[in-house]
């Protein structure tokens, strides 16, 4: 997957204006009506939550290429708490749960971090098939943040799902309804991502 498509997928869902072409693979789209199951879990309400993992996901492809360029290393603690604490200020400011920002947002960097880790080992095998030239990485992380500001407000319409019994089969048919757009390391990393939403 270039980086090129990369970041038209992204200025699709978080309309960033950086590129206008449609994306090769798209994240389902996102509707507001809520598919309620015979067991009672709004499963659909979690689909713009979802198509915002896809496409925080993606970006850490461009982020790696970057990193792989730069020789940044892929950790940033310093960044990755930054990350968290704008994401709880907001949710504060907006009522969200704290808690369930910290558990989201927490496992995206994990998500992200996951697939780069792979990206490079893969780089590192075959270089041939190693970045030559990487998007600027400010750019990219304008995105990013765009995208974590949405799923905070996403959050707010969702936390009841994530303490409800049934939360985990809710997550479960999520991930399904956009893994097959996806390869094997974003698969991985999508599992990550979803690792922590439910509370137990």
């Amino acid at each position: 997957m270039t980086t090129a498509v990369l970041l038209s997928l992204i200025a699709t869902v978080v309309g960033s204006g950086l590129v206008a072409a449609r994306p090769a693979i798209a994240a389902p789209t996102t509707s507001d009506t809520t598919t309620t199951t015979t067991a009672g879990t709004d499963t659909g309400r979690l689909s713009g939550v979802g198509d915002l993992v896809v496409s925080r996901l993606a970006l850490a492809e461009p982020v790696a290429e970057s990193k792989w360029l730069s020789g940044k290393p892929i950790a940033d603690p310093a960044r990755e708490q930054a990350v968290v604490d704008a994401g709880v200020a907001r949710a504060r400011a907006e009522g969200v749960d704290p808690d369930l920002v910290t558990r989201v947002l927490r496992d995206q960097i994990a998500a992200s971090k996951l697939v780069q880790r792979g990206l490079f080992t893969r780089w590192t095998h075959e270089p041939w098939s190693a970045p030559t030239t990487a998007p600027d990485l400010t750019a990219v992380r304008t995105q990013i943040t765009q995208i974590d500001d949405d799923l905070v407000d996403r959050l707010a319409a969702v936390a009841p799902i994530a303490a409800a019994p049934r939360c985990a089969h809710a997550v479960d048919a999520e991930r399904h309804r956009v893994e097959s757009g996806l390869d094997s390391l974003q698969r991985k990393g999508l599992h990550v991502a979803w690792s922590s939403f439910c509370n137990d």
